[in-house]
């Protein structure tokens, strides 16, 4: 739960909160973007210590839920045969797939600064969506 706790804690993800009313009252961008300037996924493109601690902070919390999930409820995985995780970061999710369903083919699909700092693992591959500025 560490690096789920120092991301939150860091100044980039505290300061959006404290214009949160401002948010609240008024429509136009995420209280992130006001800001920071842009949106939270173009922020941590350019800004890789930033982008490192949200990735470890979610990885955090898979390493939590998705044993869970495979301890549990394994049956829900029987017959398939491929599993895409949209957003899946450093590939931690389908990490404890691959390992738990060697049957599965796993795809961890994030934007290209996420999918540089993946770790290779079987049975994943990992897949670059365009760049932020072409979303």
């Amino acid at each position: 739960m560490t690096a789920f706790l120092l991301s939150e804690r860091s100044p980039v993800m505290v300061a959006p909160w404290l214009s949160l009313s401002g948010r609240v009252l008024v429509n136009g961008n995420s209280s992130f973007e006001k800001v920071h300037g842009e949106d939270v996924w173009r922020y941590t493109a350019s800004n890789l210590d930033q982008s490192n601690i949200f990735n470890d902070a979610m990885a955090c919390d898979a390493k939590v839920i998705v044993p869970a999930i495979v301890e549990g409820c394994s049956e829900v995985f029987d017959g398939v045969e491929s599993f895409v995780d949209v957003g899946g970061g450093n590939g931690t999710t389908m990490s404890f797939l691959a390992k738990a369903f060697p049957w599965i083919h796993g795809i961890n699909f994030d934007l290209p600064h996420v999918i540089d700092m993946a770790p290779k693992c079987d049975g994943v591959e990992h897949v670059a969506v365009a760049e932020p500025e072409n979303l």
